[in-house]
């Protein structure tokens, strides 16, 4: 069973006597009854679906379920497929009910591994080489792999908040690389999100953001898993 599988099933909280999951484009179904051992009702998705009880569902589009339904969504190794990342987030935080969570997983291209990569390339963690030029962004390649930094934000502006990073795969040579790198990365990221910043409420935030980007999970892991919680208005938002 593949570790991010795992890590991300062990974010879930034990559920309610009512509770309600979604996992979308849910794939071999692993995930769904990995939480449907553990007591959770599941409403599982896919693009097309001949499976019973299971709901087609377009990520790209609007969602076919009301708001404030669920208490948690799971989505793993989706998200970097789609064409409307903004969009999907937004609908995962439209079903999801106040207080609820959801859990997110893709490929981890800000590990040291993948940056390394980068520098030598051009190419991150999730797709090391150009795509193949006769696909385009509808057929639904990896072709968006995003980093938490990217992700932490887009979520902010849909009502989620980033609370805790599972665990997934971990190579050697991220575990040798990341000591090494580690007051490099720590240092100059200080710099850039804190020591700079004069607005307060900015400053919290990025004290924040700061702790996950240089967790060892980000910098190990070869897949991020994240889990968010959905947030109301008021004190959770930022002036302008």
């Amino acid at each position: 069973m593949s570790e991010r599988v795992r890590g991300a099933i062990a974010l879930a909280a034990a559920p309610g006597s009512s509770s309600l999951a979604l996992d979308l484009s849910a794939g071999d179904g692993l995930s769904s009854g990995m939480l449907a051992e553990r007591g959770w009702r599941v409403i599982s998705t896919e693009y097309r679906t001949k499976k019973p009880g299971w709901v087609a569902a377009n990520l790209d589009r609007d969602l076919p379920f009301r708001d404030s339904r669920f208490d948690l969504v799971l989505m793993l190794e989706v998200i970097e497929h789609l064409a409307d990342i903004p969009h999907a987030l937004g609908e995962i935080g439209r079903v999801l009910r106040p207080g609820g969570t959801a859990i997110v997983t893709t490929p981890n291209r800000l590990n040291v591994s993948s940056r390394i990569h980068y520098l030598l390339s051009g190419y991150y963690k999730g797709r090391r080489a150009p795509l193949p030029y006769r696909y385009r962004v509808e057929d639904g390649r990896n072709w968006h792999v995003m980093g938490l930094n990217d992700l932490h934000w887009i979520a902010w502006g849909a009502g989620l908040r980033l609370d805790a990073l599972g665990r997934s795969k971990r190579k050697l040579r991220a575990r040798i690389l990341a000591p090494m790198l580690y007051p490099f990365i720590a240092g100059f990221s200080w710099m850039l999100y804190c020591r700079r910043v004069k607005d307060p409420a900015q400053r919290a935030i990025n004290r924040e953001l700061f702790g996950f980007m240089t967790s060892s999970s980000l910098l190990m892991d070869e897949n991020i898993v994240m889990r968010f919680r959905k947030v109301g208005g008021g004190a959770d938002s930022i002036p302008d």
